[in-house]
């Protein structure tokens, strides 16, 4: 996503009001969606936007999972695209900034961004509709602006990375965890906050 392109955006105080929180909260304590998709509009990708908090940026983030196998897809992004920021850290999430270009007719582009991901991230026999089951706020100085709404995308398929990750594919509970819990491998902040969540749901299949 570009500079200069035009995303959907929420106004901090519509979105959250009174109910400010930080790190993971599942979506039994609050459902955010309607304020998303209720009070939404598009504005212009600018630097002053990514600096200005009082316009929150809900992005999209789906983790891949097989439930039936109780198995986690995990990649590690690549250099060749995105954010700096996020190049070659571990990810259990794919997604990205909602565009007006692609997702201005939807009836609701909150799902309709997270199948586009999906299909632009990885190669699947069949791409299922995401479930949503959380949402992440911080509200440091990096992340401040952008609000995650995360999703599981359960396949009992065969799924591959695409050219955005440099490597990608399933793991075990067990060896997910190791991955992510080893302070020597460089995780993205968004999947350690809410890597417990779906580790409960795949530990309850």
């Amino acid at each position: 996503m570009a500079m200069g392109d035009e995303i959907l955006v929420v106004s901090r105080d519509k979105l959250l009001g009174g109910m400010a929180f930080e790190g993971f909260l599942p979506i039994e304590s609050h459902d955010f969606c309607p304020e998303i998709l209720g009070k939404f509009e598009y504005r212009t990708r600018t630097k002053e936007l990514e600096t200005d908090d009082s316009w929150q940026q809900p992005i999209p983030y789906v983790w891949v999972v097989s439930l039936g196998r109780k198995e986690v897809f995990l990649y590690v992004r690549s250099r060749t695209g995105g954010e700096g920021r996020l190049f070659d850290k571990y990810s259990g999430g794919v997604g990205g900034h909602i565009d007006k270009s692609t997702e201005e007719l939807s009836e609701n582009p909150l799902l309709s961004a997270m199948m586009r991901e999906l299909k632009e991230e990885v190669k699947m026999e069949a791409y299922p509709n995401p479930r949503i089951i959380g949402f992440i706020n911080f509200n440091d100085l990096v992340e401040a602006v952008h609000f995650g709404v995360v999703a599981l995308a359960d396949t009992d398929g065969e799924v591959s990375p695409l050219e955005d990750m440099a490597e990608g594919r399933f793991y075990s509970l067990e060896e997910a965890e190791k991955i992510l819990s080893n302070p020597a491998n460089d995780v993205e902040r968004w999947t350690l906050a809410s890597w417990p969540k779906v580790k409960e749901i795949l530990e309850k299949c």
